[in-house]
């Protein structure tokens, strides 16, 4: 539902999937057990991420950057070899179209960033932490870091409202209820998997990391290289995930569990090949969907570095 080559407004796609009433009764919600959006701009403000893509620390008062400054040092002291220790999509998460309608979008708390900015610090040999410069570039890494991974999920959901659209039969939903909320084995759920190796593989070409420090990019690898392998079933799986035939025949496979609600789909899941690239493409923009979250009341640690 891409119109004439862009990104479709999500108005058109909520109303294309309440003509085809495929919603339903399931508790989305039970099952995936991530976050609620919060209500209200106090808690959630729209993050520019064209600001984050700027390689030059921007100015703001000094109090907000030694606000994020001590935040990010906090969690530099934690050491190389730490990680964060809640589920990944608790630190960032995705609210899907079906479900929340115009509140759609991806989430990320803003202690989230600024600790995984500090443990992409303690991973920079010297680890040079009251460096602005560095500390921003660190930043700016931790929020795509996030941003990979709920951005995999809206084009998993995009994929589901494809086949929705052409099979008129509902498709997120079910595979949700018995596939995603049913994990079988220590490969499950594929989705997630596979929402970890995109943070490895959208590094490269992500134009808002332009210009970051080749220590900061490697930090970050490595963190990710630490940090995946010790994350829950499925997710663990990022890492193997990466390469190139890894990740597409896991996407085939995941194409299939979406159709056919099942966990092991008896089809040949290769024929996903064909159109797997354009039907796994985000039917609306991520990019201007995408919220700071604030743990600290209505106060954001950095609001004037973020912009607000």
């Amino acid at each position: 539902m891409r119109e004439n080559g862009r990104m479709a407004k999500v108005e058109h796609v909520i109303e294309a999937l309440e003509r085809l009433d495929v919603d339903g009764l399931f508790d989305y919600q039970s099952v995936v057990g991530w976050p609620e959006p919060p209500s209200g701009e106090s808690m959630a403000r729209k993050l520019s991420l064209r600001r984050l893509g700027q390689a030059t620390a921007p100015k703001a008062d000094g109090g907000s950057w030694e606000s994020v400054i001590a935040e990010v040092e906090e969690a530099a002291l934690s050491g190389p070899e730490e990680v964060p220790g809640e589920m990944l999509d608790v630190l960032a998460w995705y609210a899907p179209i079906h479900t929340h309608r115009r509140n759609w979008g991806i989430y990320i708390r803003e202690s989230a960033v600024l600790d995984l900015a500090g443990r992409i610090v303690a991973r920079i040999p010297g680890g040079r932490t009251t460096d602005r410069q560095t500390i921003w570039g660190a930043i700016r890494s931790a929020v795509f870091c996030l941003y990979h991974h709920e951005a995999f999920h809206h084009y998993v959901e995009s994929f589901a409202i494809r086949l929705e659209l052409v099979e008129k039969e509902p498709r997120y939903f079910p595979y949700h209820q018995y596939v995603y909320g049913r994990p079988v084995g220590e490969e499950e759920p594929l989705e997630e998997g596979l929402a970890c190796a995109a943070q490895f593989r959208r590094r490269e070409k992500e134009p808002g990391l332009r210009g970051l420090s080749h220590e900061v990019h490697l930090a970050t690898e490595r963190l990710l290289e630490d940090w995946i392998p010790r994350l829950g079933p499925g997710y663990r799986q990022g890492v193997a995930l990466a390469v190139d035939d890894a990740f597409h025949k896991g996407q085939n496979s995941l194409s299939s569990q979406i159709q056919s609600a099942s966990s092991n789909p008896d089809d040949d899941v290769s024929r996903w090949r064909l159109i797997r690239d354009d039907a796994y493409r985000g039917l609306c923009s991520c990019r201007t969907a995408t919220y700071l979250v604030t743990d600290w009341g209505s106060r954001f640690r950095g609001a004037a570095v973020w912009g607000f």
